[in-house]
C-alpha cells in the first residue's frame, strides 16, 4: 500500500482476506463485494490452497488481481507434500479425514499454482495512512501458531508491541477478531472460504488507517451449495461438508 496519508476525513482502507482453501464461490463473492466496497488496496493473508476443490482457480484468480499475498500453513504443507508436510505444517495429530483432504489438495493443486505459492513471502510489511502494518498467517513469530479472539490481552500487547507496528493482520484461526492492543490494532479478518466461527457466510475485514485506525468484520454469502455438491462428487468427507454449512 505505501502510501501517505491524505485527507484525515477519507483515510485509506485496505482489505484484508484470508483462508480462502480453494473456495472459488465465496471468493467470487467476497470480490463482487470489494466491487462495492472500492477499498484503496487488498492484501491476502495466505491459506489459498487446501479443504475444497478448486485449489487451482482461487490460485489463479488472486494472482490475476495482483493483490500483495504471504503464503499460510496449508500452502507450505502442499508445498512440502506427503507426510512431511503435513508433520510440519498442519495441526499435530490429525485424523483420518483432515488427512484425507489434505492428500487430495496435494494431488491436485498444479504446478502453475505451486510456482505462484513458492514465489509468495512469509510476512508484508506495509504503511498507509501514516500507519505501519504487519501481515503474516499465523502470528509473527510463526505461521501455524494460533492466536484466537480470546487471547490474553497482555500477551497480545507484547505481540503488537515486539512487531514493531501499530497494525498487526494475522489469520489462520478461521475466526474474526478485532482487538486494541499494544497501543494498535490486532485484527484476523476471519475466514473466506471455510469459516469456523458459527457463521458459514464469508469473512472478511475493513480497515481504516487514519490518525485512529479501526476495522470492521464483513459478512458475505455465497453459493454454498455448489462447492458442497463439489465436495461431494469429489468423495470429501461428509463431516467437512456438514462443517461448511455449519460454519465450524
Amino acid at each position: 500500500m505505501n502510501q501517505s496519508p491524505t485527507n484525515p476525513d477519507n483515510p485509506p482502507r485496505l482489505a484484508v482476506l484470508s483462508d480462502l482453501h480453494g473456495n472459488l464461490s465465496a471468493l467470487t463473492a467476497v470480490i463482487e463485494r470489494l466491487k462495492q466496497i472500492k477499498p484503496q488496496a487488498v492484501v491476502v493473508l495466505g491459506d489459498l490452497v487446501g479443504y475444497l476443490c478448486r485449489p487451482n482457480q482461487v490460485v489463479r484468480t488472486v494472482r490475476d488481481a495482483g493483490w500483495p499475498c504471504l503464503q499460510g500453513n496449508y500452502d507450505l504443507a502442499v508445498l512440502t507434500g506427503g507426510s512431511a508436510g503435513v508433520d510440519k505444517y498442519l495441526k499435530p495429530g490429525i485424523g483420518p479425514e483432515p488427512r484425507a483432504v489434505f492428500d487430495w489438495s496435494d494431488k491436485r493443486t498444479n504446478q502453475a499454482s505451486r510456482d505462484y505459492l513458492g514465489s509468495l513471502p512469509g510476512a508484508i510489511r506495509m504503511s498507509a495512512g501514516g500507519l505501519s502494518l504487519l501481515a503474516c498467517h499465523g502470528s509473527p513469530t510463526h505461521v501455524r501458531q494460533y492466536i484466537y479472539p480470546d487471547h490474553p490481552q497482555d500477551q497480545l500487547d507484547r505481540l503488537v508491541e515486539d512487531s514493531g507496528v501499530q497494525v498487526v493482520l494475522m489469520g489462520h484461526t478461521h475466526r474474526p477478531m478485532v482487538r486494541h492492543a499494544g497501543g494498535g490494532l490486532a485484527v484476523n479478518p476471519g475466514s473466506v472460504g471455510k469459516p469456523k466461527d458459527g457463521d458459514p457466510r464469508a469473512s472478511l475485514a475493513l480497515l481504516e488507517l487514519g490518525e485512529k485506525p479501526r476495522a470492521e468484520i464483513l459478512r458475505v454469502p455465497y453459493d454454498l451449495e455448489t462447492e458442497a455438491r463439489l465436495l461431494t462428487e469429489n468423495g470429501m468427507p461428509p463431516a467437512t461438508i456438514q462443517r461448511l454449512y455449519a460454519g465450524t
